[in-house]
Order: structure tokens, then C-alpha cells, then sequence
């Protein structure tokens, strides 16, 4: 009798051998959720051609400062008369407080949106000067100013002792109001070939100027973001000392 069977069924393998390897652990570097926006520019080449470009870069606190100080239809003073902030192009003849006629060397511009707690941002805010207040022309509309702005308050001396004051400082609910945006604005700052006192509907303001960047804490990818949202200058020194003191 033939006791063998034939069979298909998968008989269990002898476990192969292994070498263990001590066990690696791989650490990725943390990657951090920085919260971008566009920013619009505009400048005056060294050859003087007018040139423009969109940015994309972080919305931190120390690039919008260079873009949020005039809403659209800010009246600036110029050879020309008070212009539409908007309208104004590289090259213009701005007319200072201070220094007299200087050229327009950057224009830059970008949208505030309504508060967006979802996206982690915080509420952005205008400031509206009404009519005759800080010497606002009683004939223009009233000046709406964006969160960077700084002016000259009251009477004083445009001189070397004048000190500048960040709007929302000045808000008061009566000649300075804060405005909560409920729909897009387009906002602007500008920078001359130093840094002046402009009439923005009468009222006196600075032109752009960074400060002492030793305080903006940057780290130095950060910095070089920052350094290329002005190609009309090689590194921010070249915007000169501050011709009037701030606040802050």
C-alpha cells in the first residue's frame, strides 16, 4: 500500500537569518507655517527706467509696515499739484516739507482683507483723519491712513526735533478714527531718495524709511526677502539717516 500523498498545500518555510541593525531615527527639521501675501512694487532703476514687479512674501509685521501707511485715493502733494496715490509713477516730483521737491524712487502697494482669525491673522485696521484734523485740508476728502503710517501731529517744527507719531497712537474717536475693514482696500507707502515730510491731504507724514534694521530680528534669508522688496537700493543703508525723530 503507498502511504505517500501528494499534496499543493504551502508548507511553513524555515525562517531565514537576519542581521539586526541598530535602529535609525530620522528627525526632519520643523518646518514653519509662515503666513504669506503679494506685495506690489514699483521703482526707478539706476538707468531711470520705471520698473514694476509682484512679490510674494511673508506677511510679517516688518514688510507690511512698508506698504500699509496710505489708503487708495490719498492725496499726495506734487509739482503737479496734489496727485491720487495710486496714479503716482517712479520718477514723479513729490513735494516734501523739508527737503523740497524729491523724485518718487518706490511705490509700494497691497490689499488689507477683514480680520481672518481662521488663518491666524490679525485684524488689520485704517485710520480716518477727519475733515481739518492734523491740518488736513478742508477741501479733500477725509485722509485714510493704514496702520504704518506716522505723521507730524499739531503745530510743530519741521525740523530736526520734530517727532513722528504712529497713527493709531493718535486715535481718539473724534479727529482720528479706527476704521475695521469689512471689505478689501488697497494700501500704499513710498519712499524718496531720503527720507522727508510729504502732505498726504494736508496732513504731514513720513516718506518710507526701515529705521535701524539691528531691531528687526530677522533671521538672514529673512532679511535678504526683505532687502529685495526694494531693488532701488543695493542694501538698506542706502535710504539714508532719519531726518526726524519717532515715537517709538
Amino acid at each position: 500500500m503507498n502511504y505517500l500523498v501528494s499534496t499543493k498545500a504551502n508548507l511553513p518555510k524555515a525562517p531565514g537569518w537576519t542581521v539586526n541593525r541598530p535602529a535609525q531615527i530620522v528627525v526632519k527639521p520643523k518646518q514653519l507655517d509662515i503666513v504669506t501675501r503679494r506685495y506690489e512694487i514699483e521703482w526707478l532703476d539706476s538707468d531711470g527706467a520705471e520698473q514694476s514687479k509682484t512679490i510674494v512674501a511673508p506677511a510679517m509685521q516688518v514688510f507690511e509696515q512698508a506698504f500699509g501707511a496710505f489708503a487708495q485715493g490719498t492725496l499726495i502733494q506734487t509739482d503737479n499739484g496734489y496727485v491720487a496715490i495710486e496714479d503716482l509713477r517712479p520718477g514723479a516730483m513729490i513735494a516734501t516739507a523739508d527737503g523740497g521737491l524729491q523724485p518718487l524712487m518706490w511705490l509700494g502697494s497691497m490689499t488689507l482683507f477683514p480680520q481672518q482669525l481662521e488663518l491666524g491673522l490679525p485684524a488689520c485696521g485704517l485710520y480716518r483723519i477727519t475733515d481739518g484734523g492734523y491740518g488736513a485740508d478742508q477741501n479733500a476728502p477725509d485722509l485714510m491712513m493704514g496702520p504704518a503710517a506716522r505723521v507730524l501731529p499739531g503745530i510743530l517744527a519741521i525740523d530736526s526735533t520734530s517727532t513722528l507719531v504712529d497713527v493709531s497712537q493718535l486715535a481718539d474717536g473724534s479727529s482720528v478714527i479706527c476704521i475695521n475693514v469689512v471689505s478689501p482696500v488697497r494700501v500704499f507707502h513710498l519712499s524718496l531718495a531720503s527720507h522727508r515730510l510729504i502732505r498726504a491731504n494736508g496732513v504731514l507724514a513720513e516718506s518710507y524709511h526701515p529705521g535701524d534694521s539691528s531691531h528687526m530680528r530677522l533671521s538672514s534669508e529673512l532679511y535678504e526677502h526683505f532687502v529685495a522688496l526694494f531693488p532701488h537700493v543695493k542694501s538698506l543703508d542706502d535710504f539714508g539717516p532719519l531726518n526726524h525723530k519717532r515715537n517709538d
